[in-house]
């Protein structure tokens, strides 16, 4: 069903899909929460390929990753899915069960003990091997006021891309 690709074999798609949103889906124990993310990058530190991913200490996710250590990325490549990138973005957690909330439908990763959302095509499976927190004093004052007037800043994942796949009937396009 699945196929393997090279880590940056789809990234343009990935970067224009980033834009709207992907999802960013993590587990510990038995609690799975995804969440929409905006800002990404995909690349190489250390010899390795990563996908670096933002998220705020308030967010449900930041707790989870710091126990997790991984998560997957699920881009939708085909299905507009703009209604669940919307929620998954705007509603914690802590408050709701977004996958059932939104009727996603979960898959066993390939590797990684998180799952991908199998509504998606397009799959990176990440552990994570270093994190960096903000320095608030670094940042220019201009995206201060814009995005962190709350002072809720952002933890910095860089997550290990250890498989990364595409649904087989994307290629045959």
């Amino acid at each position: 069903m699945y196929q393997k690709i090279h880590y940056n074999e789809y990234s343009s798609e990935m970067i224009k899909q980033l834009e709207k949103g992907l999802f960013i889906t993590t587990k510990v124990n038995q609690k799975i929460n995804t969440m929409t993310i905006a800002w990404g990058h995909i690349g190489i530190i250390w010899g390795k390929p990563v996908f670096i991913a933002y998220v705020r200490y308030t967010r449900d996710t930041f707790k989870m990753l710091e126990q997790a250590e991984e998560f997957t990325i699920s881009v939708p490549l085909q299905n507009n899915l703009k209604k669940e990138l919307s929620f998954c973005g705007t509603k914690s957690g802590r408050d709701y069960d977004k996958i059932n909330e939104c009727d996603l439908k979960i898959k066993n990763a390939r590797i990684i003990n998180t799952p991908i959302l199998a509504d998606c095509e397009l799959h990176y499976e990440c552990k994570v091997i270093y994190k960096q927190a903000m320095e608030p004093g670094l940042i220019p004052n201009d995206v201060k006021q814009r995005y962190y007037k709350d002072n809720n800043y952002h933890m910095i994942y860089y997550g290990e891309i250890v498989d990364s796949y595409i649904l087989k009937e994307r290629e045959n396009e």
